[in-house]
This record gives C-alpha cells, structure tokens and sequence, in this order.
C-alpha cells in the first residue's frame, strides 16, 4: 500500500498485537491462578498437569470478551481497523484456546512470546519492503490520479459533445429541438444511437467520479506524509478542490439527458391543454430556426471542450505532471483537422490569451441570444405579431414559457462555471511557477494538526457515526440557518435535562448503555458467539485433545476474520471464500508438485501464486475476507509442507498435531474453511437475522433525512444570496464560511451513505425471496434519484457562490446597471413557493416512512415546473427579457430555476418510488 496508509495501518496493527498479547498474558495468568487455587495440595502430578475445568471456563470468559468488544471495534471503523483487529483476534484465538492447557505462567508467557515475535517478524519484512524494497507513496498516487482526472475530463466533454450531436441532430420529420423520436424512417437518426451516446455520457462520468473518489483518498493520506517533492500537502489539497470545481459543471452538464426527459414529458402535459395546429410552411420556418440554434450550442460547446482541454494541459504540464512530448502528442490527437488554425500556445503567456480567448467566447453568447430572439423558434404555432415592437417581442409572455429556452442558457452557464474553474486552476498552477515552489525540491513534512487527525481514526471519507454521535448531530433549520446555533442539539424525547448532581453524575452510564446496544455491539457479540461455537471444543474435557490435535482453530480464524452483519453478505462471503479455498487448494498442489517437489522451485513458484492472490486483496477490497482467507490457506499448506522437510516429521509433530501429506492437508483445510463458513451464517440469520434488504431500507431512509438537511442549508445560502448578506467565502468568521463548512460535512456524510447502500442493494440479491421478491430495482432508482438531487443541490450552491467572482471575472457583464437584479431578488423572496420549504418537509416524510416502514401522509405536492419564473412573469414580466441574456446574473437565475425544475420532477418520481416501496 502508499506509504502514508500503510504506516498508519501498521501502526494500529502493531497496537492491536501489543495489547492483544498483553490481555492473553492475563488471560493465561487468571487460567493458572484458577487452576492452582482449585486444585487440592496433595493432588498427583497428572491430576495437576492434566484438564482443569476451572482454568478452561476463565479463559472461555476471557475469550468471548475479547472477540465482542474487537468486532466491535472493527465495525465502528472497518477502514483503518479490518486488519488490526484481525490480527488481534487471531492471536486472541490462538493463545486463549491453549490457555486452560498452561501449567504455569512462565510456559504461557514463552508461548505468547514466539506467538509474538511470529507476528512481529511478519510486520518487520513487510515494513522493510514498503519502505526500502517497493516504495509506493499516496503523493504519487495522488499524481497518477490528476493526470487521469485530466484525460477523463476530456472524456466526459467528447461524450458529451457525441450526445449533444445526436440529440440535436434535426432529422426530417422531428417536430422539434429536444425530440428524441422513436421513429426509424431511413432519414432519421436511430434511437439506438442516441441511447448508446447516453449510456456513454453517464459511463463516463461515473468514471470520472470514481478518479475523483480515489483522488480525495490518496490525498487525505497524502497530507500525512514526508516526501521528498515541491508542492506541500496545503498545495495538493488545494488541487484537490480546483479539480472538484471542475467536475461539479461536468456533473451537471452530464445530467442533459434527464433535462431532456423532463422537458418533453412536461411538454406532452402542456400540450394536451392546447389545441395546436401546425401548417406546413410555419413548420419548415421553425425547423430552419432549430437548426441555427442546434448549431450555435454544439459549437459553443466544442469551443469550451477546447479551451478545458488545452487549460488542463497547461496545467499538467506546470505541474510537472506531464512531459512537453506526451503533451504534444495528445494535442495532435485530439486536434480538428477543419479547425482555423487558432491554436494556443502552451508555453508563452498562455494564460493572459486563455483569458482573453474566454472573453471572446463569452461575448460570443450574443450569438445564442440572435438565435433565441424569434419566438417562433421555440413558441410552436403561437403568431407574432409583425407591429409589437422589438421590446415586446424579446418578453416571453406567461403562456409561453418554453423549457428549451431556459436548458440552453443552463448549458451555457455550466460551461462558462467549467472554463472559470479551469481558468482558476491555471492561475494556481502559474503562481506555484511564479513564486519558486517548483523550483527545487525539499522535504515535506505534515502539519501537527493533520497528524492529531490522523492519530483520531477521522477519515475524510468516512462520514459514518456512532449511535451517540448521531443522536446528538447538529439541527439545520428549514428557515434561516443564522437563527440557530450549530451546537443546538435534538430533544431527547426520554429524558428531561438533569437538574441535580445525581442526575448529572448518573448521565455517564447513559453511553455505555448506548454502546452496548448499538448495531456494532451486537455484531461484535454474534462474531463472539459464533466463534465460541467452534471454541468451546478447546474447553471440554471430552473434545479439548481433538480441538488442538486436528486443527480446529483454522474454523476460528476463518469466522472472526470472515464474519459480516448482514445475510446477503455472509451468502456472498460463503461462497467466495469457498471458492477461494478451492482456488488455494488448487494452487498449493500446482506449486508442490510443478517443480516435482524440489524445495527451490517450490519457493520461487510460492511467490509467483502470491503476487496472483495479492492482486485480488488489493484491487478488489470488496473481496476483502475471501483474499485474506485464501492467502493465509494457500501459504499455511506450502509453509507446512516446506516446515515438516526442514525440521523432520518427529519434531514437526512435537505440538501434538499429526502429519498430513499435501494431498490431504489441502482438502482437510478447505472442510475447516467450509465449516468455518456455514457457521458464521448460521450465527447471522439466529436469533433473527439481520438482512442487507432491511438494512438497506433504513439506510436510504437515513440518508433522505440528510438530503433534507443538505437542502435546507443550501436553501439558506440561496436565500442570503438573495438578500445580499452572504458574505465573503474566504472569511473565517462569514456566514458563507460556516454554511460552507456545514455543507461539506454534510456532503460527505451523504457521499458514505450512498456508498453503503450500495452496498446493500448488491448483497440483497444473495438473499433467498422469502415471502416474495425484494423491490431492488425500485430502491435502485430511489439511490439514483438522490444522487441526482444531492448534484443538483450541490449546483446550486454552487451557483450562488461564484456569481459575484463570475460577473466581476469574467468580462462577460455588458450591463453594468444591476437593479433589475435586485428587483428580481425582492420579488423572488416574497413568492410563496420560495417561502414553503416544502421540499425539505416533504423529504423528512419520505425519511420517516422508509426508515419506520409507514405509510406517507396523504396529499403531498411536489409543485410547478419553473416556480419563481412563473411568479416574476405575473409579477413584472420585463424582468424576464431577452435583452438580460448577456448578464452572468441572468444565466445564474436561469441555472438554479432550470435546477429547482429538476429538482421538483426527481421528487415527483422520488415520491412515487417511495409510496411503492
């Protein structure tokens, strides 16, 4: 692994065996002190030596505390705490289930000594080869993934531009710009070319957000590094943030085909309350009209696409991230042999003619105003009448508001947000240049805060909480967010403040309750339980020689490394661990007896097989606990094999475990993984089980509820921004500060949950259908949908956020007069759409009804499409003129009306999902 992730899991692993290997040390003198003080004086020798009931029921206490309270720790924290708690289990498991054989403490203490210098060894070669032997580090790897965020992005913009083509490609016999007809005359464009353009579009982009994923994961280990390089750990986070900058627009422009979708369903409703009849020759007018537009938009976009691309490769190469050569070759690639010939430089000023080439390109929207100014061209049938003046005719009356005219200044908007960030971006890059910090290298050390972050467990990806931390998460109003502190806390509705010192003093035995009944608890039990069930062997007097002589720990290791919370998953992991073994098996045999049982050969091909097994426990931790079983079977029946050569079977066999060739040791291992297997399922599904489908339903009710948040503070920031108190970003003490801030948290949050139900819808399809089929696809889309809004949300923020640094930036402001912003603003914040927060109320009922399984209220409304657009209409209609078009404040406005419209038809969907579900 990176550098930074490996020493922090080592760390932890060094830790857990430490204190593992301390508790066994009291474990074993707890077992001899029971057995000394229970054992008669004038007992013989062999009674003394021999079973002692009482030593083996000490440790079998020991041994179940310590397997709960280590899967419990390993579920509060699975991505820092799967391999250290798995290391303390196994030697937990191994030294306690010989405990009770212990005579005295010093024969104890020398087993868990060689027991630990093993695992210390282990941890020792690993380290030096991490370190001195294959160097990896997470800035590197950070690296790696900018240069693939840069190709992807490139990506994303040629699939989107493919999409755009096809969409708007005008065949004969289309009535209109957004038609993705189902016709297949010979002169139409196939449906099956604009769906397989649409499944590109959104295969990219998925892509491009798993890069960017990885990206913020190397780069939160990459700020806990020293390294040896020029750009700090504040640089790449900065990096970081620019990058997300970019994809944000991306995101949003990818989300065209859904655009799509809604305006035509909405235009279908439209225009069955109108009675329209189209001529012949009004038609071909409107047809000319949409192909002027048509190609207005695909050039502007191709033309931002462009300049994206060469500003990232600036910046790659700036950065030092890329050599001139591999730069020119992809420009020569990606280049347009039909081009004029205006190429920018990437060496020589690039940066004042990128900005002037963006100036030109935004005053080029006078273009797309040209295009859109005849209302024929997007009114249908509606006659214009010849004597209004030019005035009128750029008003859009309220019976005419066409979806398509506010989608294109959505689109343009987005790619003027896409080029500002890039151009942000470059500016950061030429001020590394310009001050000197590419330069020279010099040693990077991480800041004391980032270590104390790192030592806390508190990943930047992972949002998850405790039980106690959730009870208590911070109320976001649906009204102001300024009128409510942070610190406010929900009402605990079974208990009032204390109010004496007994009731304060007592509050202390309120977390511990907590935590033992928390869903981590109670998964630490049934580990410990269902490891006590293979255990318990080594603690009766019947079975205790049988536990040690075949081998029954293998079944222990098996489930404590194995076990998972829900069924879907143990059905899952039962037969890939299965699988595993087999695959182990197989391969232990090809080794052994490739080489015709030479020990030279056996090592070089062990190493070879291990690379092949270490593969899949690298790039696919979701295989986590089938790889680590199938590594530790595979080396356990060579290392065996290869043991009893070395010391001859006499003293091989001193432990009191007989010899098995390697054609029965194989097998004999696979029956143990098997039962191992089978009873880690068994402990899942009793008393009750705990399925992925139930735990599924209650996670996306949860994060519904933190979708509800989510909004309900970027509806705050609309509305300062509106009211013109947002403030600087930038300030510490702002309130766009601390919105930010909240924002991002909980962002992150709802990033994790969408993760884990994931997640959970996979594993529910590794669940029997008792009583009927689980609705996988329903909660599918429901997960989609919320992925959806979470962008569209996220976008708007967004959107209000960089208004003033796109308007003051951006030279693209032809109307320095802004009271018509202001009167826009005063009329907006008075409709009563803005005003109703319904959205937020009717997200924490959709919360309530999936995570308590209860029916939703009746008559809940999701609202118009465009809302405010049609208030402003009713209100002052100029305000609405096309002769704003060229105003960044104006596109702003469009950008979040065209947002909210969205936003209001994946809530109607959302709404009839979840009334299914």
């Amino acid at each position: 692994m990176p550098r930074a992730r490996f020493m922090k899991i080592m760390l932890f692993d060094l830790l857990s065996t430490c204190v593992s290997a301390s508790l066994c040390c009291l474990t074993i003198y707890c077992a001899v002190e029971a057995r000394r003080h229970n054992t008669p004086s004038d007992a013989s020798e062999s009674v003394r030596n021999g079973f002692s009931s009482d030593a083996c029921a000490v440790s079998a206490i020991w041994l179940i505390f310590m397997i709960w309270g280590a899967n419990t720790i390993r579920a509060w924290r699975p991505l820092e705490l799967q391999d250290p708690m798995v290391a303390f289990s196994i030697l937990s498991c191994i030294t306690i289930t010989r405990a009770g054989t212990f005579v005295t403490v010093i024969e104890g203490l020398q087993f868990v000594s060689s027991l630990l210098k093993g695992f210390m060894l282990g941890f020792a070669i690993a380290t030096g080869v991490s370190l001195f032997i294959l160097p990896v580090t997470s800035r590197g790897n950070a690296f790696h993934d900018i240069k693939n965020c840069v190709t992807q992005i490139d990506a994303v913009l040629q699939s989107q531009i493919a999409f755009v083509g096809s969409v708007f490609a005008p065949p004969a016999g289309v009535h209109g710009p957004f038609n993705e007809t189902s016709s297949h005359d010979g002169d139409c464009c196939p449906v099956p070319d604009i769906e397989s353009r649409r499944k590109q579009l959104s295969d990219s982009v998925a892509k491009l957000n798993a890069l960017h994923g990885k990206l913020q994961s190397d780069l939160f280990y990459a700020k806990d590094e020293f390294a040896w390089g020029k750009l700090s750990a504040s640089d790449l986070a900065r990096i970081g943030d620019l990058l997300r900058s970019i994809l944000l627009p991306l995101a949003g422009m990818a989300q065209l085909p859904e655009i799509l979708d809604m305006t035509t369903n909405d235009q279908g409703t439209q225009e069955t309350s109108r009675e329209i009849t189209v001529e012949l020759g009004s038609e071909t007018q409107k047809h000319s009209e949409v192909v002027r537009v048509n190609e207005t938009l695909l050039r502007r976009l191709s033309d931002a696409a462009q300049l994206a691309h060469l500003g990232l490769k600036h910046v790659l190469l700036v950065l030092e991230l890329a050599r001139p050569q591999h730069v020119q070759r992809l420009r020569d690639k990606s280049k347009d042999e039909e081009s004029n010939g205006d190429e920018l430089d990437l060496n020589a000023n690039f940066t004042s003619r990128f900005e002037q080439r963006r100036s030109n390109y935004c005053e080029q929207r006078k273009d797309v105003s040209r295009a859109l100014v005849n209302p024929e061209a997007f009114s249908g049938s509606e006659k214009v009448d010849g004597n209004l003046s030019s005035n009128d005719k750029d008003v859009l009356s309220d019976c005419d508001v066409r979806q398509e005219f506010y989608v294109i200044l959505y689109m343009g908007h987005l790619q003027d947000s896409l080029l500002q960030a890039t151009l942000e971006l470059i500016k950061f890059a030429d001020s590394k240049a310009a001050d000197g910090t590419l330069g020279r290298s010099r040693m990077i050390f991480p800041r004391q805060k980032s270590i104390l972050a790192w030592l806390s467990l508190n990943h930047g990806k992972d949002g998850s909480r405790s039980v106690t931390e959730t009870r208590r998460r911070p109320q976001v109003n649906a009204f102001p967010a300024h009128s409510q502190s942070e610190t406010e806390q929900f009402p605990d509705p079974e208990h009032l403040p204390p109010a004496n010192l007994w009731e304060r003093s007592s509050a202390i035995f309120r977390p511990v309750s907590q935590v033992i009944r928390s869903e981590q608890s109670v998964f630490g039990f049934r580990v410990a339980a269902a490891s006590f069930s293979v255990g318990v062997l080594a603690f009766l007097h019947q079975t205790q020689d049988f536990f040690i002589h075949q081998r029954c720990i293998w079944a222990m290791i098996v489930i404590v490394i194995g076990m998972n919370p829900t069924s879907g998953q143990s059905m899952f992991g039962f037969v890939t661990r299965v699988v595993a073994t087999v695959v182990s098996m197989l391969l232990s045999l090809i080794v052994w007896y490739i080489v015709d049982q030479k020990t030279a050969g056996v090592i070089v091909f062990l190493y070879l097989a291990n690379v092949f097994e270490y593969h899949f426990y690298v790039n696919a931790p979701q295989y986590f606990g089938a790889s680590v079983i199938s590594i530790v079977t595979f080396n356990v029946i060579v290392g065996y094999e290869l043991q009893v050569r070395k010391l001859g079977i006499e003293r091989a066999t001193s432990n009191g475990q007989p010899y098995y060739p390697i054609c029965l040791f194989g097998p004999y291992k696979l029956a143990a993984v098997a039962a191992g297997c089978a009873i880690s399922f068994f402990w899942v599904v009793f008393p009750y089980p705990i399925t992925a489908k139930s735990t599924l339903r209650k996670s996306v009710g949860r994060s519904l509820f933190v979708l509800a948040e989510f909004y309900s503070c970027m509806h705050t920031t609309v509305e300062l921004w509106l009211n013109g108190e947002l403030g600087n970003i930038q300030g510490s003490g702002s309130t766009s500060n601390k919105l930010e801030t909240h924002r991002r948290r909980i962002f992150k949050k709802e990033t994790v949950l969408l993760n884990q139900v994931r997640m959970h819808s996979h594993f529910s399809a590794f669940e029997p259908p008792i009583g009927g089929k689980f609705p996988r696809v329903i909660y599918d889309n429901i997960i989609s949908d919320i992925q959806r809004m979470l962008t569209n949300m996220a976008l708007m923020t967004h959107t209000t956020q960089n208004l003033n640094t796109s308007a003051a930036q951006s030279g693209c402001s032809n109307n320095p007069d802004g009271r018509w912003v202001l009167h826009l603003a005063s009329i907006a914040l008075q409709s009563a759409d803005f005003n109703s927060h319904s959205v937020t109320s009717l997200l924490c009922h959709m919360s309530a009804s999936l995570t308590n399984a209860q029916p939703l209220p009746p008559y809940l409304s999701t609202g118009d499409p465009f809302p405010l657009v049609r208030h402003l209409q009713r209100a002052d209609s100029k305000l609405l003129s096309l002769q704003h078009i060229e105003d960044p404040a104006f596109s702003e406005f469009v950008a979040l009306e065209v947002l909210r419209t969205l936003l209001g038809f994946t809530i109607k969907s959302l709404l009839g999902k979840s009334s299914e579900s």
